[in-house]
């Protein structure tokens, strides 16, 4: 199946298309609400401006896919492979990313808010000024991310290797960072007012009391 193939299918009413492989699909502004994509191999393919809101994607593998500006809203994208893929402002708002790999994803300025990232690996990506009101990341690693201007206001951040992460002028209020991991995070700036640091390490290797 191609892209035109999956398109004229998409337009007949079809919605199931697990598994299909589209390598470097060119997709761009391609609507595909509430697709069946589980499993599908969209690596490297161009959807950028498309939308995919409540779209099944989990386990799918998006490395290096671009989705900017897409619109992802309450998509499944568990254990979905997004290493390196372009998410430039898309929006991803109650999407859920439980155990995705979205090392060094370009998430600047996306919206996550309430988005479920739990063990999702955000390693050294760039969410420098995203939206993650409310978002779940228990046990996630950020490790090295870019997270300046960043809105974690009242996420929930059990857990979560933050160390190394770059958290200047972060809005963290309200967060729950309990046990989270901010060895060497720089914070210059940042805004933690209310937020819950119970047994965290802090920037300096000490643990919250």
């Amino acid at each position: 199946m191609d892209a035109a193939e999956l398109l004229k299918g998409y337009a007949a009413g079809e919605r199931d298309f697990e598994g299909v492989e589209l390598r470097g699909a060119y997709l761009t502004e391609a609507i595909l609400n509430g697709a069946n994509l589980r499993r599908s191999d969209l690596s490297g393919a161009n959807l950028s401006g498309a939308s995919l809101k409540g779209a099944n994607l989990s386990e799918a593998n998006l490395s290096q896919a671009n989705l900017s500006v897409a619109n992802l809203s309450k998509a499944e994208l568990n254990d979905a492979n997004l290493t390196a893929a372009e998410l430039v402002r898309a929006t991803l708002i109650e999407c859920n990313l439980k155990r995705a790999n979205l090392t060094e994803a370009h998430l600047r300025e996306a919206s996550l808010m309430f988005a479920n990232l739990a063990q999702a690996c955000l390693y050294q990506a760039d969410l420098h000024g995203a939206m993650l009101h409310q978002a779940i990341l228990h046990w996630a690693s950020l490790k090295n991310a870019d997270l300046i201007g960043a809105i974690l206001q009242g996420a929930d951040m059990r857990g979560a290797d933050l160390s190394q992460a770059c958290l200047i002028r972060a809005d963290v209020s309200k967060a729950i960072l309990m046990v989270a991991d901010l060895r060497g995070a720089i914070v210059m700036g940042a805004n933690f007012k209310a937020a819950i640091l119970t047994g965290a390490v802090l920037p300096d290797g000490k643990m919250h009391q």
